[in-house]
């Protein structure tokens, strides 16, 4: 493209090894560590910040910086100091500190914390839950998070005085959100927030390469399935008994299964199984003869089963993963499998249950056409709305005056304050006035009684 610059920052293989292995951090029973993370990202932005590339653009002029929005707070220092328009692009819904730094609110009662995995119907315990996971992230971002990135961009761009990342935040025009209510649940987002869930999705399929063709045509009116868990699991660093209980019931199957994996041999690989290093996952899931999808449950697989129809079993590993399976679940197109617990048998069920129960194919094919039916193409709509911001140098007056707005502000805690002081100050007048004239009532007969006593005596 002759409009594209690249400049590649950091080698993000070499980052995510350095990670303990997911598979067997799961086994273990490991949730993922943030403070390992935030390690991660710290490496990445002193990576980015060392280019003289990325420094050299502080000597360019921009009409408007595009950032991710998840994790990549690292960026805002760089953003502060080209002073230009920002535009957020989360390719997730959009996460509660996002919004609620535009001036949005995502009340906890039914909308789920992206780390906590569950939907928007929530019983009393997983309200508590996911408000407690509100809590812990806000604090996180606050106290450790947000300061380790500021200490970083402030150091390597030499200013002390650039905000806190969430005070830049604060000043960008817009935020395109990878989202849709047929995908997620609906939300209370603001003018300047424009949902453009399934962009990269494409309705004109490209014939898959040969070897691909010939092998899901082989499979006659079985069909066949794809069993992918995403770019960031490698499905060669998986336990030797997972891949043979997983393998052993692919054996068992009617169908012929697509695997994603690292290499393209396997000793014990049966005749209906073949693998792939790298597989057009639109298309294959596109493909008229697909019958289900086993999938880690990523926010983008789970977007392209949906728009394209294909039932799911998730296998969730971290993440929004969880989330997304049990939304998937909810809406009855997908069976989720923990993987610490699934047996090969489990595995099997679960394929054959949304293979030969025709409701999870019907539920997906609703959702897709729910998601299709919109009046305009979601990349059309985004590219409007950038070019929107450009042309109203900023679109300032999408901005809601709740940004400007502390925390007491925002929630009316200093009107409702006002209101019972002087409730409560109101109350006290009436009650020392009632008490007042109670005391001069009844006292008033007594007081004689005690002069005439002591006049007697005298």
């Amino acid at each position: 493209m002759k409009n594209l610059r690249e400049i590649f920052t950091f080698d993000a293989d070499a980052q995510f090894a350095k990670l303990p292995d997911l598979f067997k951090s799961k086994e273990a029973g490991e949730e993922p560590n943030p403070f390992q993370m935030v390690d991660m990202f710290k490496t990445f932005c002193e990576q980015s910040y060392d280019l003289p590339e990325v420094m050299a653009l502080l000597d360019e002029k921009f009409d408007l910086v595009m950032v991710e929005s998840v994790f990549n707070e690292c960026a805002f220092g760089l953003i502060h100091k080209l002073n230009t328009s920002l535009v957020i692009v989360s390719p997730l819904v959009v996460p509660s500190w996002t919004s609620a730094a535009l001036g949005g609110f995502s009340p906890p009662s039914f909308v789920p914390n992206i780390f906590s995995g569950f939907t928007d119907r929530m019983t009393f315990y997983q309200r508590l839950l996911n408000f407690a996971s509100e809590v812990l992230v806000k604090v996180l971002r606050k106290f450790y998070f947000n300061p380790a990135m500021a200490e970083i961009y402030r150091n390597k761009l030499n200013d002390s005085t650039i905000p806190l990342p969430d005070e830049i935040l604060k000043n960008a025009s817009l935020v395109i959100s990878n989202s849709h209510v047929s995908i997620g649940s609906p939300q209370l987002l603001l003018p300047d927030v424009v949902e453009v869930g399934g962009m990269h999705m494409r309705s004109k399929l490209e014939k898959l390469p040969k070897d691909l063709e010939d092998f899901v045509n082989s499979s006659g009116n079985d069909g066949f399935i794809l069993f992918s868990m995403g770019s960031a699991l490698k499905g060669s660093t998986m336990p030797e008994k997972k891949r043979k209980m997983i393998l052993g019931a692919f054996s068992k199957l009617k169908q012929k299964v697509l695997w994603k994996w690292e290499t393209e041999t396997m000793p014990d690989l049966p005749p209906n199984v073949k693998l792939s290093k790298w597989l057009p996952q639109q298309d294959v899931l596109g493909h008229p003869k697909i019958k289900a999808f086993i999938t880690h449950g990523g926010f983008g697989s789970t977007t392209e089963a949906v728009y394209h129809g294909v039932p799911l079993v998730g296998i969730p590993m971290f993440g929004d993963q969880e989330l997304n399976m049990q939304r998937s679940e909810s809406s009855g197109f997908a069976v989720t499998l923990q993987y610490n617990d699934f047996t090969e048998q489990d595995l099997l069920d679960a394929i054959n249950k949304v293979v030969t129960k025709p409701e999870y194919k019907e539920n997906v094919m609703k959702l897709s056409s729910i998601f299709r039916d919109q009046p305009d193409k979601a990349l059309d709509r985004a590219v409007f709305w950038v070019e929107y911001v450009l042309r109203h140098q900023g679109a300032v007056h999408l901005r809601s005056a709740a940004r400007d707005l502390n925390f007491f502000q925002y929630h009316s805690l200093d009107v409702l304050g006002l209101i019972f002081g002087v409730l409560g100050l109101v109350l006290y007048i009436i009650f020392a006035t009632i008490r007042f004239i109670f005391r001069k009532l009844c006292g008033g007969g007594k007081k004689p009684k005690a002069t005439d006593s002591k006049k007697k005596k005298n």
